[in-house]
């Protein structure tokens, strides 16, 4: 590593620092010193303006103000209703209904995030009228998106095949996909309880839910209106588009127009409701990780590891950078295209095929289970829902903080 590698690293280490202290929206913090970067290493300063995620702002802020609409007109209240009245008074099972819904749309080949796009707004809206934590809801539906992404028929799996089949390995499909099924399920788990699962069941065994209160007010607001028929056909055009493999953000934005034309709404307020400090912070952080990459920071950290003698090394090194990188990376099989064909080569001599297929799902794994980072799509999702919630950023945090330490480690003891 070059002495400007190591002052890019030690900058990033600084923004985070001073978000934290000052409490300073950390995107602001980080476009300054990606121009100091640009400066130091010599960069043109255009470079920087490379870096900046134009697909993943559209996404967001299109998702969102499609939702805002169908939110303004009532019926987001009605899909949760009906959701709520579905669990019969089980508010735990709300959860593991929309990581089920997420896992089986990714199974039939959808990539996860354009599951995520249409089960995480009812998911938040359901986690909000329950009173259930945001973290709890977005982890497990989230990892729903995980489980199914990872199936044979999804992109996913297909670029984990294709690498292992290029390196020579042999890959067993099945057992690879109930392999990463159970490693996420447990995080899924994990999850569910960390951020109070326990509660949830215990509400449900005396009775005291939200939705039961409130379920005889709302029986008799089940009949849409037209606002709320135009809000639903503008949802179904979205999904039908996501689901045909057009651009999430673009489809969002055609579909929330054509609502806008039909509801009238508050053009300032929708404008305002927009989540606009998530965008700023992950623009700003994706920026500052453009320019370490641009710089060759994470080039020189990936010669390095390939060059440790020891195998076992070379994956728990593989899949801490790839974890380290999917936590801001927006494509996961970006990700995935980088660092297992490292992990195959790695396993080029092992002699069972059922250890190799364990060993590529929990590098998978650790890559893609990455995804509820506040800096990914889906808790950039969460957060956008939430706009920005303090606490909700600081549990996902929290948790993609303890994946990233803790769960590459696999990698070294199999």
């Amino acid at each position: 590593m070059t002495n400007i590698h190591i002052v890019a690293l030690v900058l990033l280490v600084v923004v985070f620092a001073i978000s934290l202290w000052r409490g300073i929206n950390l995107g602001l913090v980080a476009i300054p010193a990606s121009f100091l970067l640009a400066v130091l290493a010599n960069v043109p300063q255009k470079r920087i303006f490379a870096s900046f995620p134009t697909d993943l702002v559209m996404l967001i802020l299109g998702v969102m103000y499609l939702w805002n609409l169908v939110r303004d007109s009532g019926l987001a209240e009605l899909i949760v209703h009906q959701a709520a009245a579905m669990s019969r008074g089980r508010p735990w099972l709300l959860p593991w209904t929309t990581c089920a819904l997420t896992a089986c749309i990714c199974a039939l080949g959808a990539l996860p995030i354009a599951a995520l796009v249409i089960t995480l707004p009812v998911a938040l809206e359901i986690a909000r009228r329950e009173k259930i934590r945001p973290a709890l809801m977005g982890i497990v539906t989230i990892q729903g998106g995980c489980i199914g992404g990872l199936s044979p028929l999804n992109p996913w799996a297909k670029v984990v095949a294709a690498q292992a089949a290029k390196g020579g390995v042999t890959l067993l499909p099945m057992h690879f996909f109930f392999c990463q099924l159970a490693i996420n399920f447990t995080f899924a788990l994990l999850a569910f309880f960390a951020f109070g699962g326990a509660e949830l069941i215990a509400r449900g065994r005396i009775g005291n839910t939200p939705s039961e209160s409130a379920s005889g007010a709302d029986s008799s607001r089940l009949a849409l209106t037209w606002q709320q028929w135009a809000a639903l056909a503008a949802l179904l055009g979205f999904v039908a588009l996501v689901l045909t493999h057009h651009d999430v953000g673009l489809s969002a934005f055609s579909m929330g127009v054509l609502l806008n034309m039909a509801v009238r709404a508050d053009p300032r307020k929708v404008i305002a409701d927009l989540p606009w400090s998530m965008v700023v912070m992950i623009s700003g952080i994706l920026i500052y990780i453009g320019m370490l990459e641009h710089v060759g920071v994470l080039k020189a950290t990936g010669e390095l590891l390939q060059n440790l003698e020891q195998q076992s090394l070379v994956r728990v090194g593989m899949t801490y950078l790839g974890t380290l990188m999917a936590n801001f990376e927006a494509s996961s099989v970006v990700v995935l295209g980088l660092v297992i064909p490292v992990v195959t080569h790695s396993l080029a001599n092992e002699p069972s095929a059922l250890l190799a297929s364990i060993q590529l799902a929990l590098s998978a794994t650790s890559i893609v289970v990455i995804t509820a980072s506040p800096f990914h799509l889906g808790g950039g999702l969460v957060l956008a829902e939430l706009h920005g919630d303090e606490r909700t950023f600081k549990d996902l945090l929290k948790w993609t903080a303890a994946l990233t330490l803790f769960v590459p480690l696999g990698a070294f003891f199999i």
